[in-house]
């Protein structure tokens, strides 16, 4: 992974890091996300970025480039604004990989990236939320040192799904 290259994003990278959050549900959440959902965000690709242009401002994001592509991102925030009913301090909200460089390590080297950070920032508790039926991401996080501490319900174009938490103790290591 020496030729990866991790950076803040800015705005000028919506548009790709959009393009890879759309690629990046319709490869994994295929049979575990309504159908209909994934063909609806490939179809509005352009509102997709506008409310992620919009939402820039609300968390932090890093992008993984190699050889000028944008190749993974991440967002995080500093508090615990999104998930009030989890002891963190922290919060990974989203790490999203192209599908061609699964599996070779970008994500860990993002993942990696971003403890650091909440680190140098003095967080102690990381939380995070995975699908249930995502296996892949749910070993991952295991594999991280993530400990399953409760589950939620949440609603997507009218169906019901559930999540995993995941708390880190970032004192540990």
């Amino acid at each position: 992974m020496e030729n990866i290259i991790i950076r803040e994003a800015t705005i000028d990278d919506i548009p790709e890091v959009a393009k890879l959050h759309v690629e990046s549900w319709n490869r994994t959440y295929k049979d575990m996300i309504d159908q209909d959902y994934l063909d609806n965000m490939k179809n509005n690709l352009d509102k997709r970025i506008e409310r992620m242009k919009n939402e820039f401002s609300l968390r932090k994001m890093i992008v993984a480039v190699i050889d000028d592509e944008i190749v993974a991102f991440s967002e995080f925030t500093l508090t615990n604004e999104f998930s009030n009913q989890l002891d963190i301090d922290c919060e990974l909200c989203g790490l999203y990989v192209k599908n061609e460089y699964v599996g070779i390590g970008v994500g860990t080297v993002v993942f990696n990236y971003v403890v650091d950070i909440f680190k140098k920032n003095n967080k102690n508790k990381m939380g995070l939320w995975c699908l249930k039926d995502n296996i892949n991401a749910i070993n991952f996080y295991e594999n991280k040192g993530g400990k399953k501490t409760s589950t939620k319900t949440f609603d997507l174009a009218g169906k019901e799904y559930i999540e995993i938490a995941f708390q880190f103790d970032l004192t540990s290591n």
